[in-house]
């Protein structure tokens, strides 16, 4: 029985009855115990960390006084051996006024007490006025410097001192403060000797050239004999003992540069030139030619007549080699090799000479336009778009008949000069070889890529005005053939008018909004479980007058360029907005239907943005939610929206969609960070042959889902990829398995489809 209900009992004298009630309350006092235990070792552990913790706050407190006691005996230390010190040590303003000088910085300057005066008064340097701007120049800077210097000091006496100058800047980034050591070299100054005589002047002047690396020659006009030095011998390549004279030298010289050397030499001697500079390549011993310049002057008798050439020559083959680099690398693509636009321009021109001269001449230019080479650059990366741009350049290479000559325009675009055609007939054969050689697939790593050209043609002749109007000529049939469709020629028809000029293009682009030129197609967004469309992407298009429809790839840059792309983005998302209201006024709700527009870079510059947006949506009686603004990766990233703009937009209530993501090198440390809705994965993951993409795409939709985001495929284009994305759990897809791009009227009938019986 526990001891207290024995206790209990005892005292009461009482036996209690109920054996079950005895057993209750005996263990509710053992449970009682078993608490207090329990109680008692907690209040022991806690007095036990306490304990510890208090001897580690005073374990610290002490290595703080220590410390602190430490740092006070080092500075008494580093005091007392400054005072005491040889060495004159004085201490600064950022003014350069003395806050501090140990006795031997007294001693040295003559100055008892120099604290409060500048530096320069108490130990005066030579040119003063010159050392003082150089010096404040650099300590400001935090530069330290070393500069032994003659000085006089305040008694009067001349002194040379090593002068050791340590700055210090603020916080600020100003100087707050300068260490200056003297140290007094008067004594070894004094004592000290030359270690080596003074070579005589000539032999200077030789020291002097020879370390430059040139070599010096004497050439006495009289005798016909040259002096020169060794270097000059070995230089040239002649007998380093024999005598040298003018034709031992002209034979060393490269046959077609002879002419030119001898007729410098010749101009100079006759009064015509005041020097001779000239450069020309010489045969060394070992048989290879070297580039030299060869600088030199005549020296006259009494009379005016020449009697000596007296100059150097200096080996310059490297720096003409470099020279020559650079007028390559000026006139040729680096990625190719092939000639550039500037090369090939200046052959143009070449061939109007040969026209002028020969009125039947004819040449034709060929405008290679590579189709939907940016598809494939953004699926393969930037690296494999490279590849098969070399690739290309290669196989157009091998189309070349002898005597013409292809370049690189720029970008995915080549030039093809064919010499001497007899018409249309001629280029167009060459046209066909380009088309056939395009056609073999390219293999760029381990994908087999199918590509081909969109090319246009323009005959050049005595018709012709200038070089540039041929190219360009060449360049708007390449667009008509495009128009037409892949792997296409157009042959350029003087009837329909040449192409603009970039101001004229840039004139035309900022009055197309006027001129109704601007169009808007829809690109449908679908939902991958259903195949309904849940969106549409207003995508910019131009209806040029003479071009025909340009892509954007073609006109946005040159907006961009411009600043013109601020107001087709007002336009666009104007438009767009407008037109959602009205194929809801005449389909009916559309549920949930949005619309996406792009917003270049310099749109979201515009801190005003949100409010724009407010009044373009009231007007249009559009909710926030159905409009979203699709913005590259990249600007979110790299600070190219204002802090605050966006979340301003998504506290409205208006969708965010991050573009193009994943072609960014930092994408995956961005994703949680990005305040958007969706993401809009790039179309390169799904066009990869490979599993790797894939592979990434589905880690990629997996991170996103579990952040709240939602996921956008860009360019599906087939069914096994649709499959692929619903395997993977993607929310939406879009891409040309769905719809192409089309117009207002198209996308009507399409949301009818679409919106009922869905369209994958």
């Amino acid at each position: 029985m526990h001891p207290r209900l024995r206790r209990q009992l005892g005292a009461d004298g009482k036996p209690l009855g109920g054996q079950e009630f005895l057993d209750a309350v005996e263990a509710a006092y053992r449970h009682s115990d078993s608490e207090k235990a329990q109680l008692e070792q907690s209040l022991a552990a806690l007095a036990t960390l306490l304990h510890r913790t208090r001897q580690q706050s005073e374990a610290v407190a002490e290595k703080k006084a220590g410390l602190r006691r430490s740092q006070l005996r080092n500075a008494r230390i580093v005091t007392q051996a400054r005072r005491e010190s040889a060495v004159a040590c004085v201490q600064t303003d950022g003014d350069l006024v003395v806050r501090y000088a140990n006795p031997a910085a007294a001693a040295l300057c003559g100055v008892p007490a120099p604290e409060g005066k500048g530096i320069f008064s108490i130990l005066q340097p030579s040119e003063l006025e010159a050392l003082t701007l150089s010096w404040r120049s650099r300590l400001g800077r935090g530069e330290p410097l070393l500069q032994t210097l003659r000085c006089t000091s305040a008694d009067q006496r001349q002194l040379t001192c090593d002068w050791i100058c340590l700055p210090r800047l603020n916080r600020q980034g100003k100087l707050g403060s300068v260490t200056v050591l003297w140290r007094d070299q008067s004594l070894a100054v004094a004592g000290q000797q030359p270690l080596l005589p003074t070579p005589p002047a000539d032999e200077r002047v030789s020291l002097a050239v020879a370390s430059a690396g040139e070599a010096l020659f004497d050439w006495d006009l009289v005798t016909d004999r040259i002096s020169i030095s060794a270097e000059c011998r070995t230089l040239l390549g002649i007998d380093p003992t024999g005598p040298v004279r003018a034709e031992d030298w002209y034979a060393r010289v490269h046959p077609e540069d002879i002419a030119a050397m001898r007729a410098a030499i010749s101009s100079h001697l006759l009064g015509q030139t005041s020097k001779i500079d000239q450069d020309h390549r010489v045969r060394t011993r070992e048989g290879d030619w070297r580039w030299v310049s060869l600088r030199g002057a005549s020296i006259q008798d009494e009379k005016k007549r020449p009697v000596r050439l007296t100059g150097l020559i200096g080996d310059i083959t490297r720096h003409r080699a470099l020279i020559e680099r650079m007028a390559h690398d000026a006139r040729h693509d680096p990625l190719t090799g092939l000639a550039n636009r500037t090369l090939f321009l200046d052959l143009l021109r070449h061939s109007f000479h040969r026209i002028r001269r020969h009125e039947s001449y004819r040449f034709a230019v060929l405008f290679i336009d590579i189709d939907r080479f940016k598809l494939v650059n953004d699926a393969l990366g930037h690296e494999g778009g490279d590849e098969l741009l070399v690739q290309i350049a290669r196989r157009l290479e091998a189309t070349l008949r002898q005597g013409d000559t292809l370049a690189r325009h720029g970008g995915d675009e080549f030039t093809m000069w064919v010499d001497d055609v007899h018409n249309e007939e001629d280029a167009l054969r060459v046209a066909a070889r380009v088309h056939e050689t395009m056609r073999p697939p390219f293999i760029i790593g381990e994908d087999s890529v199918d590509s081909s050209a969109s090319i246009g043609i323009a005959i050049g002749s005595s018709r012709s005005i200038r070089a540039e109007d041929v190219l360009r000529d060449a360049d708007v049939a390449m667009y008509r053939a495009k128009a037409e469709g892949r792997a296409r020629t157009a042959v350029f028809e003087a009837g329909a008018g040449s192409a603009p000029t970039m101001r004229q293009l840039e004139a035309d682009l900022r009055s197309a909004d006027l001129l109704g030129q601007l169009r808007v197609h829809y690109l449908p967004i679908v939902d991958v479980a259903t195949g309904r469309v849940k969106g549409l992407e207003a995508l910019a298009r131009w209806q040029h007058p003479r071009l025909g429809l340009v892509s954007p790839e073609r006109f946005l840059a040159l907006a961009v360029e411009t600043g013109l792309i601020v107001g087709i983005d007002h336009w666009m998302m104007q438009t767009a907005s407008r037109q959602l209201q009205s194929w809801r006024s005449n389909l009916g709700d559309l549920g949930d239907l949005t619309m996406s527009v792009n917003l270049s870079d310099k749109m979201l510059g515009h801190r005003d943005l949100p409010g724009q947006i407010d009044t373009l949506l009231r007007e249009a009686h559009l909710r926030p939610k159905d409009l979203i603004l699709d913005i590259t990766e990249a600007a979110m990233t790299e600070g190219g929206v204002p802090a605050g703009t966006l979340s301003s937009l998504h506290s409205r209530g208006i969708g965010l969609h991050a573009d193009d993501f994943g072609i960014g090198t930092s994408w995956l440390r961005q994703l949680h960070t990005l305040e958007v809705d969706s993401i809009k994965i790039d179309r390169s993951f799904l066009a990869g042959k490979g599993t790797e993409d894939r592979r990434v795409l589905g880690h990629l939709v997996a991170i996103a889902r579990e952040l709240g985001k939602t996921v956008i495929a860009e360019g599906v284009e087939t069914d096994q990829q649709f499959r692929f994305l619903k395997e993977v759990g993607c929310d939406s897809a879009q891409g040309y398995l769905f719809s192409n791009p089309v117009d207002a009227e198209q996308t009507l009938s399409l949301l009818a489809r679409g919106m009922r019986g869905g369209l994958a």
